[in-house]
């Protein structure tokens, strides 16, 4: 049996994105043409371009649906002008398909003014969670373990 990993981002992206990559983005959500020169990851090492975060299915191995979203954030307009692009994105990725899936979370995560928590991993074989953290250096994958319940709320 494979594994699947279960990706979720939320981030906000510049509104100075370049047209080039404003249309990769757009393709890799399943929202427009396949660009003539993919520059999202290393696509000849993994055999050939794919629309990653394309949505709009029940996830493979998860509940609920795979989804992506991008638009304009028109309700918070940077100080120094223009609205960011506001993308989420919720996909079922499997093992094969986990490293240039990463590829692409860090080329987007270039393009993002998010910093801090921006999403999490989630392993269908162990149940383990990472969280996405951004920072002006990168993004790190981070452990996610319980040490303590801070509230419980009960379904009557």
């Amino acid at each position: 049996m494979s594994d699947y990993y279960d990706l979720f981002l939320a981030v906000d992206l510049s509104p100075d994105l370049s047209e080039s990559a404003l249309q990769e983005l757009k393709w890799l959500l399943g929202q427009g043409g396949m660009p003539s020169a993919p520059r999202s990851a290393d696509w000849e090492t993994w055999g050939h371009p794919w629309q990653v975060f394309a949505g709009g299915a029940a996830s493979h191995a998860f509940d609920g649906a795979d989804v992506s979203l991008l638009v304009a954030a028109e309700d918070r307009p940077r100080p120094e002008g223009g609205a960011p692009w506001a993308l989420t994105v919720r996909t079922c990725v499997h093992e094969d398909e986990f490293g240039v899936v990463m590829e692409v979370v860090e080329w987007l995560l270039r393009q993002a003014t998010t910093e801090g928590w921006v999403g999490y991993v989630r392993d269908t074989a162990t149940e383990e969670v990472q969280h996405v953290v951004r920072h002006h250096a990168g993004f790190d994958l981070v452990d996610v373990r319980t040490a303590e319940k801070r509230f419980r709320i009960t379904w009557s």
